[in-house]
C-alpha cells in the first residue's frame, strides 16, 4: 500500500476511509471562511503559479529538481494532492457519501477555455463554500446512480478517475484527467514536481489473449506500454502504470488485468 494508505488508511486503502470525506474531517483542516478562500486561490495557482515554476524549471533544471521540486512536492501532499483510481474504486466511493455535486472543471477553464464538467465533489459540507465561488458555484447536485453512469461513460471516454484532497487529510472529490488537465501537466508535462500519485494497482497483459493491435498504446496517457517487436504483443511497464484501467477498458479480446501493486514498485 502507499504512504497515504499508511498514514491515513486505517489499515485500508486510504481513500476507502470513510472518515475522511466527513465534516468532522472537514472542520480538522478548514474554517468555514477558510474553505473559500481556498477554493478562490485555485485558479491564480493554475494561471500563474505552475507557469512560473515551469519556467524555472526549463531554466533551471538541475537546480530546480534537486532542491525547488522536493519543495513543491511536499507542499502539494499537505493541501492538494490525487491519486489514480479504477472505477470499481470510484462506484465504491460514490455509493458511500451523503451527497455528490457535478462541477464545472477549472483546469479545462484554464488550458482549453471552456467548460467541461468533469469534476464531482462530495459531501454537503463543501456547498456552502462552492455558491461563494464564482469558478464553482454553477454544480448541480446528482444522485448516485447518475453519477455512476457518468463515470463509467467518462471512463469510455479515456479519462483517468482520481481522488483528491482538499487541504490533506480530507477527500473532496473525485476528478477525470487526460492530457488537458493541470494535474497531468504539472506532472508530466511540465514536471515540475508530483500531485497526482499512481494508483494502487497496475495493469498486466496476458500474451496468449493479446491480439497486438495496439489500442492499449494508444490509450495510456502515461506511456507505460509498449509493443513487442519479435511477437507484437503489448508489454507494460510496471514502473511506469498509473494503475487507472484505460488500457484494460480498450482491450477488445480481454487480455488486460489490473492486479495490486507489487511490493518495490514506486507510486
Amino acid at each position: 500500500m502507499c504512504e497515504f494508505c499508511t498514514e491515513h488508511g486505517e489499515g485500508r486503502k486510504w481513500y476507502e476511509n470513510a472518515s475522511l470525506y466527513s465534516e468532522e474531517t472537514f472542520r480538522r483542516v478548514h474554517t468555514r471562511e477558510g474553505f473559500v478562500e481556498y477554493l478562490r486561490d485555485f485558479r491564480r495557482g493554475l494561471e500563474d503559479t505552475i507557469p512560473r515554476l515551469g519556467r524555472w524549471r526549463s531554466r533551471l533544471p538541475r537546480i530546480y529538481d534537486l532542491i525547488a521540486a522536493p519543495l513543491v512536492t511536499r507542499h502539494m501532499k499537505s493541501t492538494h494532492f490525487g491519486q489514480v483510481v479504477t472505477l470499481e474504486d470510484v462506484e465504491a466511493m460514490l455509493r458511500g457519501v451523503d451527497s455528490i455535486v457535478r462541477l464545472p472543471c477549472i483546469c479545462r477553464k484554464v488550458t482549453l477555455g471552456v467548460e467541461r464538467r468533469y469534476c464531482f465533489g462530495l459531501g454537503f459540507h463543501i456547498q456552502y463554500a462552492l455558491r461563494e465561488v464564482p469558478d464553482f458555484s454553477d454544480f448541480d447536485a446528482v444522485p448516485v446512480k447518475e453519477a455512476l453512469a457518468l463515470m463509467r461513460d467518462l471512463s469510455e471516454e479515456g479519462q483517468v478517475h482520481s481522488v483528491w484532497t482538499f487541504n490533506t487529510p480530507f477527500i473532496g472529490a473525485i476528478c477525470n484527467c487526460d492530457r488537458d488537465c493541470m494535474a497531468y501537466r504539472f506532472q508530466k508535462t511540465l514536471a515540475v514536481g508530483r500531485v497526482m500519485w499512481k494508483g494502487e494497482r497496475v495493469a498486466v497483459s496476458d500474451p496468449m489473449l493479446c491480439d497486438g493491435c495496439g489500442r492499449c498504446v494508444d490509450r495510456c496517457l502515461f506511456g507505460a506500454i509498449s509493443m513487442e517487436s519479435k511477437d507484437e504483443k503489448c508489454v507494460v511497464n510496471p514502473g511506469e502504470c498509473y494503475g487507472c484501467g484505460l488500457c484494460r477498458n480498450a482491450c477488445a479480446m480481454d487480455a488486460i488485468a489490473l492486479h495490486p501493486r507489487p511490493e518495490g514498485v514506486a507510486f
